[in-house]
């Protein structure tokens, strides 16, 4: 019955919760009954993230969840960011680097941390970004992984509320209540606005966006904030809202957590 289905499911789970990288990853691509629970395992081991502010937003868009990938690069491992293929995070010289992925193994990118350490999370080196000039410190941004960034994404609050006054009333229809889907969009937690299924709450590029479901998991929307951070209640920068073909700060609208 169904109570056996789910001491199964239970027990499956706590099986491959001790499997490494390797069984996981053929577990998943073994059958369809596997690859549902190999999942959330899989997403554990292959996921860091980087994520903090910057000095001036520099280089903002290019931070977010990133996946590891089976290839190793200078006897390092690599990654590609969550829903962009185009950026990834690989080993060079001394240094991780963060870039374009036509500059994969080189020693140049948009963010960079000096330290020879086998995974960019174990670091302890300040990470620095790039300004199309010289590398500015960024002693903000973090890189989680395994336990840490398993705690940070369980902090998501079920629902969220997007509240407060916008200029001159800009895009107040869309704000509201926003309820936590159990899909990720591009490594983040993704929301549907509370009886309005057309509207969504998304990461991408280095921002939350507030936008139409047609546009789901894309850098554009009604809404936003320039923010990595995990979770859309744990930014502290000014949300924005779009007044034609640009946006203005909204310093009074808030992302409140709630049950």
């Amino acid at each position: 019955g169904a109570s056996r289905r789910a001491h199964t499911d239970d027990l499956l789970d706590l099986a491959l919760s001790f499997c490494t990288e390797d069984a996981l990853r053929a577990a998943y691509a073994s059958c369809r009954a596997f690859r549902a629970a190999a999942v959330p395992h899989l997403r554990r081991l292959l996921s860091i993230a980087l994520v903090g502010l910057t000095p001036q937003n520099l280089q903002a868009s290019v931070l977010g969840v990133f996946l590891k990938r089976t290839a190793l690069v200078n006897g390092f491992a690599s990654y590609s960011k969550a829903g962009h293929d185009g950026a990834m995070l690989w080993h060079a010289g001394q240094s991780w680097y963060v870039g374009p992925a036509a500059d994969l193994g080189q020693t140049r990118g948009w963010v960079s941390v000096d330290d020879g350490c086998l995974r960019p999370e174990a670091s302890t080196v300040t990470w620095r970004v790039y300004d199309d000039a010289a590398w500015v410190v960024a002693p903000e941004l973090r890189c989680l992984a395994g336990d840490a960034l398993a705690a940070e994404m369980a902090k998501a609050a079920p629902q969220i509320a997007l509240v407060g006054p916008t200029p001159q009333n800009k895009q107040a229809g869309v704000l509201g209540v926003f309820l936590k889907r159990n899909e990720l969009v591009n490594g983040y937690p993704s929301y549907t606005k509370a009886g309005d299924d057309g509207s969504m709450l998304w990461f991408a590029a280095g921002c939350w966006h507030v936008g139409p479901a047609a546009n789901l998991g894309q850098d554009r929307g009604w809404v936003n904030v320039m923010d990595a951070c995990l979770r859309p209640e744990a930014s502290s920068r000014t949300w924005r809202v779009a007044d034609g073909g640009a946006f203005v700060d909204a310093p009074g609208l808030r992302c409140l957590a709630g049950d």
